[in-house]
């Protein structure tokens, strides 16, 4: 067990030596201008779009350096774009940030009251929830049957919620309300004909559920690109604006360069790709700030079930890419987004944000990945130690 927390300790160094190594300079990279240089594989990028008919204007690429000193690539990085579901990284962010990526989100019932011989509670029956973006109604059947097993049968005061109390697909308080009063009358529990948000936990607590940690829930979200639970998540950390608000206060993107309707991507939302570079160059830093990588939330292509799991399968790429998509086949006329980390042999984790618009997703697809392929390949192609062996922990 020493053994290998040490080999994981010295793994963690080398793959993300950049960090360690840049970390004075970055802190004084507000003085200079990031060195441009335009790679090969940008220029072979665009004009395989172009000579495929794509809209030029439509399309925007941004590819870094970790401590953001050079740009490798650069297409209208300064415009806003739909990002799709690569705001859930955003929304990611968020939620580490406020509540730790340890946190296990908590679902209780309390009683504010006696309970007679009859199983009648004088008073009021809370519950409790600070957001699981993962409850579900089989979850509540639990939760209730434990109140019923404590001889719980019927209650006189009122049933409130206290917190962000979301369940299923219902993200609406009171759709979320009326679904609650009906799974308890159900299972035989006489409570009054409506719920009510209110804040304040008082009582007894008679029942309690516990998620998984925060962490396993972002992998699988972004993983599998869950819009549910990201929306659910938004619900948790204050709203989609909270997470609009988490990019403009902490990442520091500006107000103009940034709109969030939806923490899961769907709907008309706006983030340019220089501005998503700079959210990921967060992400890095702040996992490894908390002994973590980016691989621990999000999926390594080629390797991990999800939407990445057929792309970048080869030998030479896995385990290079660790990143989120984003499709919306019907909002501004086809969207696919891909951004994230690139390991690279020469210059280490570089960063990357490619938006595609007004196109057909597919072929988007497609173009991404001979761009993220051919990048890789004139870096010097995957280092020994990437994404693929730190999570076998070879």
């Amino acid at each position: 067990m020493v053994i290998r927390s040490i080999c994981s300790l010295l793994l963690t160094t080398i793959v993300f030596w950049p960090i360690q190594a840049q970390e004075v300079a970055s802190d004084f990279a507000f003085l200079r201008q990031p060195q441009r240089i335009e790679s090969v594989a940008e220029i072979e990028y665009l004009e395989e779009l172009s000579s495929r008919g794509v809209e030029l204007w439509a399309q925007g690429i941004r590819v870094e350096s970790l401590d953001g000193s050079v740009i490798y690539a650069d297409h209208h990085g300064d415009r806003v774009f739909n990002p799709a579901s690569v705001i859930k990284i955003a929304t990611s962010m968020a939620a580490l940030e406020k509540f730790g990526p340890e946190h296990r989100f908590e679902t209780s019932f309390y009683v504010d009251g006696e309970i007679d011989e009859k199983g009648t509670l004088e008073g009021d029956l809370i519950l409790h929830s600070d957001g699981d973006p993962e409850m579900g109604t089989t979850d509540l059947n639990r939760l209730a049957r434990q109140l019923l097993r404590a001889g719980l049968r019927r209650v006189t005061g009122e049933l409130l919620v206290d917190g962000p109390f979301t369940i299923g697909n219902l993200h609406r308080s009171d759709r979320v309300a009326t679904h609650l009063r009906r799974t308890l009358r159900r299972l035989g529990l006489r409570v009054p004909s409506e719920a009510t948000y209110r804040p304040g936990i008082r009582g007894t607590r008679m029942a309690q559920r516990f998620s998984e940690p925060l962490r396993e829930i972002l992998f699988y979200q972004n993983a599998h690109s869950s819009n549910t639970i990201a929306d659910r998540l938004g619900t948790a950390v204050g709203g989609a604006k909270a997470v609009e608000g988490y990019l403009e206060t902490e990442v520091g993107i500006a107000p103009q360069d940034v709109t969030v309707e939806r923490a899961s991507g769907l709907r008309n939302n706006r983030i340019t790709p220089a501005g998503m570079v700079v959210l990921l160059r967060k992400v890095v830093r702040w996992l490894e700030a908390h002994d973590m990588s980016p691989e621990d939330i999000l999926p390594i292509a080629g390797m991990d079930p999800g939407t990445l799991r057929r792309r970048f399968r080869a030998r030479d790429h896995r385990g290079a890419v660790v990143a989120k998509t984003g499709t919306l086949v019907a909002t501004d006329e086809g969207i696919s987004t891909l951004a994230g980390i690139l390991y690279t042999e020469e210059h280490g984790p570089v960063l990357f944000a490619i938006f595609n618009t007004h196109g057909p997703v597919i072929q988007y697809r497609r173009f991404q990945d001979a761009f993220v392929k051919d990048l890789l390949a004139e870096y010097g192609g995957i280092p020994l130690v990437n994404a693929s062996s730190r999570r076998s922990g070879n």
